[in-house]
């Protein structure tokens, strides 16, 4: 079982859903919270978090100074199924595994996330903190997806 799992489910197909968690994370993802959701140095502050979405692309943070942290790198790219990626925050002995799964449902797609390896890495208590950022920065994805899901709703209304 993985160290962590959140099941959600987002008001749009598979494929807007992959692409939305992929190309457009820079938009939905929280930069302050309950937990600091920025590898930013405290002397500089968080402009840019991105994918370079192809298979061994990178997962990385770049600054208003300029510099950039590598959090990890996709070791699945398969849209608008799956995608797997690592994570290493700089004080960690080594990463950690995220995978995530979409699937075509009723009314959306159903996203399974999972995060494992934290024993791994040397921070085996910190899966249960995890539990709880993953569930409020993915909560901002899925509002951003419910936000697109509504104004393709009134522009089709209006045409």
């Amino acid at each position: 079982m993985p160290d962590v799992h959140l099941d959600l489910t987002v008001p749009l197909p598979p494929e807007d859903a992959f692409d939305t968690f992929v190309q457009q994370m820079d938009i939905w993802w929280p930069r302050r919270g309950v937990f600091p959701y920025s590898f930013a140095p405290a002397e500089t502050r968080p402009l840019h978090i991105r994918f370079e979405p192809q298979l061994g692309g990178r997962y990385y943070e770049t600054f208003l100074d300029e510099t950039e942290y590598e959090i990890g790198r996709i070791t699945l790219y398969q849209p608008p199924e799956r995608l797997a990626y690592t994570w290493q925050d700089p004080a960690w002995q080594s990463e950690t595994r995220i995978a995530l799964a979409f699937s075509a449902e009723e009314n959306g797609a159903r996203v399974v996330y999972e995060q494992d390896g934290f024993a791994q890495a040397g921070a085996p208590d910190l899966a249960a903190y995890y539990q709880i950022g993953c569930r409020q920065t993915l909560s901002a994805y899925v509002a951003h997806c419910q936000a697109l899901y509504e104004l393709g709703k009134l522009s089709q209304q209006a045409s």
